[in-house]
Parts: structure tokens; sequence; C-alpha cells
């Protein structure tokens, strides 16, 4: 998108910018839907669960100030470690751009509140990674204004997660995508791949600020934006590049909110100290269940269980491999003594015909319309299947993986019919050539395929 220009505004003290410049320069779109750093964006998605994270209400301290106690609470505070590690050049802040974003937030102090109070399951996680990558905290901050925390945030250009990962981009930093997982949306995992991404760029750029500005439109636009300045004789520092619109208020926002968390109090914002200790731990999973139940079996409601572990888009925890999920810390003994105690649904496929009605098949498997619908891609008209297509149902009480070992889920089998090709197969059962392949070794060297042949299509 072409830049706006500002030549008149360079040296305008923040107080002094109109309104209607504030509207011109908040009228672009962000690079998350939602980011809570424009107007137009707040909101663009049903908000993310808060989930409720300890905090502290220091009893002990005298009317007049205990010093020690504050400082030992500052210590052991998450905000604290932040601001301390905060190592962008504070010339940085000299962009006049920084003073207009300040102000846009400073007259908002609720939604900088609000980014505060989502950003805590998430921040001890981050800031312990920052530190031992010894990267600047002000990266921390970053997912406020690529996704305001929001791990189920999707962009127009299909960026996807709390750091916002385009698919390719994902993929190329070992963020696995497929049809029962999105590890863009996996925290942990996509966490180490933006500090990965981004720890790339400041070895490509030598600047933290060119760095960032990659981060949001990619290092071959920081490259063409540096060598056309260098031909050009001018300057090549992020404040002097012609950069698209959005990518030249991207650090700006960022170390505006750096300058509101360093002086919350100043600007009236409500930040409550978040202890210094992890919010969730990592328990492995080696069972397949729907989200619903594993958060049943976590003590939790399915939202704030969603909200640590977003990375299931059909809402099914389904896999070949163990799979980590991310469990307050509180919840984690439990949750892994009901993994081994307790019973839930697994879901398991069933070859639907055409001219099925997904209400039926509900009441025959005893789940709601809803829950089917919510597990499954269905292809309906007037209530019916408009083709016969390979569909998941829950299986009563086989959650107990002991008796999955005794009783394991057998391969789906498909008679090949007259004009049949492994293409139209795999396409109609939803899975790919490479899968229909692997599971039927006669295939491998040859797609040829006989009316009446026996072709496994799903190997649970």
């Amino acid at each position: 998108m072409p830049g706006i220009k500002l030549a008149g505004i360079t040296g305008i003290g923040s107080n002094l910018i109109s309104l209607a410049v504030l509207a011109l320069l908040f009228s672009c779109p962000a690079h998350a839907e939602e980011s809570g750093a424009s107007p137009q964006t707040l909101g663009a998605h049903e908000e993310a669960p808060i989930i409720p994270v300890p905090v502290w209400h220091d009893d002990t301290a005298s009317d007049t100030g205990n010093n020690e106690t504050t400082a030992e609470a500052d210590h052991n505070d998450v905000w604290q470690r932040i601001r301390i590690g905060f190592g962008v050049d504070e010339e940085a802040s000299l962009n006049p751009l920084v003073a207009v974003h300040e102000s846009w937030f400073a007259a908002r102090p609720e939604n900088v509140r609000r980014l505060a109070e989502r950003s805590r399951p998430y921040l001890f996680h981050i800031v312990e990674e920052l530190d031992r990558r010894d990267m600047p905290m002000e990266i921390a901050l970053l997912p406020m204004i690529e996704s305001a925390f929001n791990p189920a945030a999707l962009s127009p250009s299909a960026a996807s997660g709390i750091w916002q990962f385009i698919p390719s981009t994902g993929l190329h930093y070992g963020l696995r995508q497929d049809t029962w997982y999105d590890g863009r949306r996996d925290f942990t995992a996509s966490t180490s791949a933006a500090l990965d991404y981004l720890g790339k760029l400041y070895l490509d750029f030598g600047d933290w600020q060119l760095a960032l500005a990659a981060y949001n439109c990619g290092e071959g636009c920081i490259a063409r934006a540096i060598r056309h300045n260098i031909g050009q004789g001018l300057p090549s520092d992020y404040a002097s590049l012609s950069l698209p619109n959005e990518t030249r208020h991207y650090v700006p926002k960022l170390l505006a909110l750096k300058n509101l968390i360093r002086e919350s109090e100043r600007y009236g914002i409500a930040i409550e100290q978040l202890p210094d200790q992890p919010y969730f731990n990592q328990v492995t999973v080696h069972a397949s269940m729907d989200i619903h139940s594993a958060a049943r079996l976590a003590d939790m409601s399915s939202d704030d269980f969603i909200a640590l572990n977003a990375a299931f888009p059909r809402k099914l925890i389904r896999s070949d491999t163990p799979v980590n999920l991310l469990v307050p810390a509180d919840k984690a003994n439990a949750f892994q003594r009901n993994l081994e105690t307790g019973t839930w649904d697994t879901w398991q496929p069933y070859p639907a015909k055409k001219g099925e009605r997904p209400a039926a098949l509900a009441r025959r498997f005893d789940t709601s319309l809803a829950r089917l619908e919510e597990h499954n891609q269905l292809h309906t008209k007037n209530g019916k299947l408009v083709r016969a297509q390979t569909i998941l149902v829950p299986v009563k009480g086989r959650g107990n993986p002991a008796a999955r070992i005794r009783e394991p889920a057998q391969p789906v089998r498909y008679t090949a019919k007259r004009g049949d090709t492994l293409h139209a197969i795999a396409r109609r059962f939803d899975v790919s050539l490479g899968e229909i392949k692997a599971w039927n070794p006669v295939f491998r060297n040859s797609s040829k395929i006989r009316m009446g042949q026996a072709v496994v299509v799903r190997n649970p």
C-alpha cells in the first residue's frame, strides 16, 4: 500500500498534532487484523479470553511505604524485568511518529491495560526466551501490535497466531501446518520460531529497528530500501528509508507502547505486577481427544484451555506422535492424573454416504449436530451430504490410553469403482496422495488402480 507523505510533521510536538492528522495516520490497515494499535482494528475479532493470573496484593507495607518490600516485589515482577531489559537504541524514540502513537495510546489507557492483561499467561515464557538469547525486551511487547496477544488472530494476508506468521514463513521456520495442527498458533513453537527469525534479521541488518521492520514487511523490502538510499547518497537508518506506510508506523507503535509500559503510572495505566514464575507447564499427551475433553480433564473452561492451546483448528487433538499441551502450573498434576485414570471420547473415521443426514448421524453416535459440525467440514445441501465423505465421529468411553492399546482402531478401506483414480480417492477422503501411497505399498511405484481393489484411505 503506498505510504502517506508526512513531510510537514517533523518537529511537531504530540500535543499539537491535530485530530485530523491522527485520523489520517491510523487509516491504514494494521499488520494483524486485531492489533489494538489502531482504532479500526480494535474488536475486529471476537476478543480472546483474559486468563486469570495471580497478582500480588502487598498487605505488609506501611502507609509511608516499605522500600524493602517494594524492591523485593520489583525484583520478582516480570514487568520490571521487561523494563530493565529494554535495549533498542533510545535515539529511535526521536522519530516523530513515536510521539504520534504515544499520544494515541495515552488517550486510551484502558486499551493498553487490556493488552497488558491479555499478555499475562504468555509473558514469563517470552521473557525467559529473550533473556536466554540476550535479545531486547521490547520484543516481548511485539505481539501487542501483531495480534493483541490473541492466539486465534488471523489477518487478511493469512498471517496467524500471536506472532502472525504467514504460511510460507511459518513452514520455513519449522511450524508444521496440516488439517489437525497449525504450528503458527502453537504458542511455544511459534515463539521459538519468531525469535529465531528476529535473530536472523538482526544478523542480516545489524540494527534492531531494521530487524523489526523486516519482520513486518520482509527482508527483501528492507534490503531494497537500503540499496536505494545508498545509491542516492542518503542515510540508511530506519527513519530515513522509504517504506510501506504500515512498516513506517510499525516500529514507532512498538516504541510508543514501550514508553507507556515503562512509565505506566505517569500515563494512569494500572498494570498489575506479574509473578516472575512459569504460568504453565507442558504436559505430553499420547492420546486422541477433543479440546473440550482436554479442558474438562484440566478443570478449565474450554475458552481458557484453547487460549493456551490454539494450534488445533478443528478442536481435535489428533496426531501420530505425542503432543505437548500447555496447562496452568497449578493444574498440571491433576491433568496428568486424569489422563492416566479418566475416560473421554475419541474421534474415529466413519465413511458417510452421499445423502446421509448429519443430524441422524449425530443421534446415532450420541452427540450433538453442533459438535459434529465443529470437528468436521461437512458438505451438505438441504440437510444431506452432497457426496460421500469420511467424517470423524465420537467413540464413547475409549479415552483411556490403555484401552486403545488393547483395542486399536482399524484402518478404513475403500473399494475402487470404475473410473476411480488415486487422486480422486485422495480428494474424496480429504487426504494427500502421499498418504494414500504410504498406507498402500502396492501404489508406491505405480498409481494404476483397478475396479474392486481395496484401498486404505485412513490409517489411525
